[in-house]
């Protein structure tokens, strides 16, 4: 599909069409920074602290614990699911504009949940409105703080993604306070209104603007005929084209600075008053796919959601199971969420050292992360099942920061809105598919002739090995060779 001819002007910018916008690497950029932490803050927030609102649920609906687990189960996966949704209407109407309206629609969805009175209409409200709300301030939290910054975009994308320790510590207590203060519906309704800071933190996402002079644009088709002022826009000028949806002259092509390299054509076309009509562009960019190397990168994701979610969700009943106090237990689990967050900045700080590679470096990672599950169950006793967690945390960070980075790496700034998109689409597809075949496993061992521990062993095995496949399929990307763009004078 493509946009249709518009008659109405809009605005397009002059970096998008002279040269590549420089990252500020620093300045407002530490603000977008700020701005993406705290949407991450809250979408975790509302993500982390169902579990103290399912209490209240149970006991108000009088459904299933099976039922009921439903809302928070479609809340989770609707974000991930709805990431091509996201990258769509981010790359018609802007990342600015696509988080404030994500925002407000998390927001209606979470105080319309304080209206209803069956779990199946919470499921909707709660669940699919406010989750697809979500799922396009998560995208932008994420595309915006890799445009800002280049030299220290890992480190930059590691602190926007480091909130689990606010979030555990602060959100879910305040959250607990609030539902014994007001009830559920009362809470629910003061989580949508803090849901609405969205909206201004989607303010602070402002275009970038690197362009150094005007350039006139031919308003006769829907082709963008493209310009530069000493040309004076004469039809008579041979036009190169630069990519699908451009059209330059060939004295702008020649200058060594101009570079297309846009990240969301609406945020560039913005901050200009040089008229033209709306670009021939596709709902999403097809030509990521024929990219081996983020194929190979999308499936390691893949099979790395298989089994991520395994020692956060069993864990401490396997530590239980063996004998550990419930306090030691969850000592454990808040070691993990101080060293995961440590990690997340450790690893934002080697990301950005240009003595180490990042690719290298993520497979490693998870190598080691599978390799640390993996052994697991061959420990029943508190000190080296402490270590162990600890290890899990500091290494599985390496997921929350590589990730977008290393899709700019393969695919360039330009297509992260698209390929992450997809990759959100595909992790939510996982998330979905991993905690039914683990909790088979579970069930399956738990009516077999293995003893208590024995029950969680495969589990383990079954989470390191899915880790460890994805760090090797990593791996293997920097050996596939890519076709270079073929340049033109």
């Amino acid at each position: 599909m493509t946009e249709e001819c518009s008659d109405k002007p809009v605005q397009v910018s002059k970096s998008i069409r002279l040269g590549k916008v420089e990252a500020p690497d620093g300045g407002w950029g530490w603000v977008v920074v700020f701005s993406a932490f705290i949407i991450n803050v809250i979408t975790f927030g509302c993500s982390y602290s169902f579990g103290v609102l399912h209490v209240s649920l149970l006991n108000y609906f009088q459904e299933s614990m099976s039922k009921t687990a439903w809302i928070g189960s479609i809340f989770v996966a609707v974000p991930l699911l709805c990431g091509p949704i996201a990258s769509v209407v981010t790359n018609r109407i802007g990342f600015r504009k696509a988080t404030i309206i994500g925002g407000l629609i998390t927001a209606i969805g979470l105080i319309s949940s304080t209206f209803v009175n069956s779990v199946k209409a919470m499921a909707v409200t709660y669940g699919f409105i406010a989750g697809l709300g979500i799922s396009m301030p998560y995208l932008n939290s994420i595309v915006v703080v890799a445009m800002y910054f280049e030299k220290k975009r890992t480190l930059a994308t590691g602190i926007s993604r480091c909130p689990a320790v606010i979030v555990t510590q602060i959100f879910v207590p305040l959250y607990q306070y609030l539902i014994m203060s007001y009830s559920w519906r009362g809470a629910v309704m003061i989580l949508g209104a803090i849901s609405l800071n969205i909206v201004v933190c989607g303010g602070v996402f402002k275009p970038l603007e690197g362009a150094k002079e005007y350039i006139e644009v031919q308003d006769s088709d829907c082709d963008d005929k493209i310009f530069t002022e000493q040309d004076h826009v004469d039809h008579a000028i041979e036009l190169t084209p630069i990519d699908e949806d451009f059209l330059v002259s060939k004295s702008l092509k020649s200058k060594d600075n101009f570079k297309s390299n846009p990240v969301s054509c609406y945020d560039f076309r913005e901050t200009t008053k040089t008229p033209c009509k709306q670009m021939n562009k596709p709902l999403i960019e097809i030509s990521i796919f024929k990219n081996v190397r983020f194929v190979m990168f999308a499936l390691s994701g893949v099979i790395l959601c298989l089994g991520y979610h395994v020692p956060y969700l069993f864990y401490v009943s396997r530590a239980i199971s063996i004998g550990i106090t419930q306090n030691r237990a969850m000592f454990m689990v808040d070691l993990m969420r101080i060293l995961h967050t440590l990690g997340i900045l450790l690893y934002g700080f080697l990301g950005d050292r240009k003595q180490i590679n990042r690719r290298y470096l993520y497979s490693g990672s998870l190598l080691l992360t599978g390799a640390v599950v993996a052994v697991v169950p061959l420990f029943t006793t508190f000190l080296p099942c402490t270590i162990l967690a600890g290890l899990f945390a500091l290494f599985s960070s390496s997921a929350e920061v590589f990730t977008s980075v290393i899709i700019v790496d393969i695919l360039g700034i330009d297509k992260l809105t698209d390929a992450y998109g997809v990759v959100m689409f595909l992790q939510g597809v996982s998330f979905l598919v991993g905690p039914p075949v683990v909790g088979w496993l579970y069930d399956t061992l738990a009516t077999g002739s293995y003893h208590t521990t024995g029950i969680y062993d495969k589990t383990f095995y079954f989470a390191g090995s899915c880790i460890g496949i994805s760090g090797i399929i990593v791996f293997l990307t920097s050996f596939i060779k890519q076709k270079k763009p073929r340049q033109t004078d």
